[in-house]
């Protein structure tokens, strides 16, 4: 019964790492006219497609692109819009550190906590009529802890919620450079190369 208890008093606290700046949609800078773009996504775990991040991905790419001031239509797929963007987020965490800092935590019925961070790096290839005008690179992580005494945080810190909240930062960072590309030429003076 102890530890069934304990079981049931673990937190999860998970944190963003905050390495990238924090962009609204007032940060944007809108096109004369709105565009029209397509997308593709890739996620990578540890260096392994999957299905479920990608899924992810995509619900996060809909909800940022399509809130923003840019877009007349964000359309998945290739080829149907006046931009192709394709999308890999990577999570590169270290497992052998969360693995054994995940065992010793649970000797210790989670007093000693455990850590494990995930590690993401979003690149974004931008395309016109299948050609690389630019690639965007952004990374940025999220701490997670598991330990008895964080069960308070859980609920305001859940490692699917804060996720979610670093990869739509990276998304902003991305919508803020890109539209400050397009407004500056640097994307209609690389499609000339």
């Amino acid at each position: 019964i102890g530890i069934f208890c304990s079981i049931l008093t673990i937190g999860c606290a998970s944190f963003p790492g905050k390495e990238l700046p924090t962009y609204t949609y007032e940060n944007i800078t809108a096109p004369a006219a709105k565009l029209t773009v397509s997308y593709d996504v890739k996620a990578l775990t540890l260096g392994r497609d999957s299905a479920s991040a990608a899924k992810i991905m995509q619900e996060e790419i809909e909800k940022v692109l399509k809130a923003g001031p840019l877009f007349a239509q964000v359309v998945p797929g290739v080829g149907t819009g006046e931009y192709q963007y394709s999308f890999t987020l990577r999570n590169e965490g270290n497992v052998g550190l969360a693995a054994a800092s995940g065992f010793i935590s649970g000797l210790t019925l989670t007093i000693i906590p455990a850590y494990a961070k995930d590690e993401y790096i979003l690149t974004v290839d931008v395309k016109k009529k299948n050609q690389v005008l630019k690639t965007y690179t952004y990374r940025d992580h999220m701490d997670s802890w598991i330990q008895l005494f964080l069960i308070f945080l859980t609920p305001s810190h859940w490692p699917g919620t804060i996720s979610k909240e670093v990869v739509d930062n990276m998304l902003m960072n991305f919508l803020h450079d890109f539209s400050r590309d397009l407004s500056s030429g640097v994307l209609v003076a690389s499609q000339g190369q």
